[in-house]
């Protein structure tokens, strides 16, 4: 009884000592353009259509579990070439590889939790429609915690 409870208090100590869990902070890429989900459309079918890194994508996304991207979402596609598998394959949205003409980002923004894109706005200072017309954002009303949206110049 008595070595448990030494175990149990050496344990403990090493936990509060430790300092717990630290995690590194993503890498970043520069980005080749913003790629809204459609339905069906997964991290490898996305990968391939602009052979980059699956693991790039939900990396410089914070996507911690690939299988649960939903339409809707915005991924910044990073420019780390790769040569993918075989398989499903999705549209490209931005065809060479370049940032749409009509939206140059100045900075993006991951959407907190009860966030919305006029409280977005304000903080930047650009027209909530812009954001929208920039992210290929339909429903105003419909942005997801996470989501990374490029905020325009």
């Amino acid at each position: 009884m008595r070595r448990m409870v030494v175990a149990l208090i050496v344990g403990v100590s090493l936990l509060l000592l430790g300092g717990g869990i630290s995690y590194a902070k993503p890498q970043e890429w520069t980005s080749l353009c913003n790629h809204v989900v459609q339905p069906g459309e997964t991290i490898w079918c996305i990968a391939r259509g602009y052979g980059v890194s699956p693991w790039a994508i939900t990396t410089q996304n914070g996507v911690v579990n690939p299988n649960q991207i939903e339409p809707g979402m915005v991924l910044s596609i990073p420019d780390v070439p790769a040569t993918l598998p075989p398989g499903p394959t999705c549209a490209r949205q931005c065809p060479d590889g370049d940032p749409s003409s009509d939206c140059t980002c100045e900075t993006y923004h991951t959407v907190a939790l009860g966030s919305n894109l006029y409280r977005i706005s304000l903080l930047y200072g650009v027209s909530m429609w812009e954001i929208a017309d920039c992210n290929g954002v339909l429903n105003l009303n419909r942005i997801q915690a996470g989501q990374v949206l490029c905020i325009p110049e």
